[in-house]
């Protein structure tokens, strides 16, 4: 996360292999699972990280619901 953004903003990755974001903003974020997952972290300040560990293939999107427009997707391979 960065400039308000997620960066970058589409992530590969495969199955059973975690994913951190990293807040690198000096103001808060969250990380929300919109569709093809589970997830929502809390809001997190500067230099802190959440984890996701996928268990399926699939396309994943997730937003920030603090930032409007910041969005992500997560391919999971198998």
């Amino acid at each position: 996360m960065q400039g308000l953004r997620f960066h970058p903003a589409e992530i590969s990755v495969t199955v059973g292999k975690t994913v951190t974001w990293r807040n690198d903003d000096s103001v808060d974020h969250n990380v929300t699972a919109v569709s093809g997952g589970r997830f929502h972290s809390r809001a997190f300040g500067g230099g802190n990280t959440f984890s996701f560990t996928p268990t399926r293939p699939g396309v994943v999107k997730y937003v920030c619901t603090l930032h409007p427009g910041m969005k992500g997707t997560l391919l999971v391979k198998r």
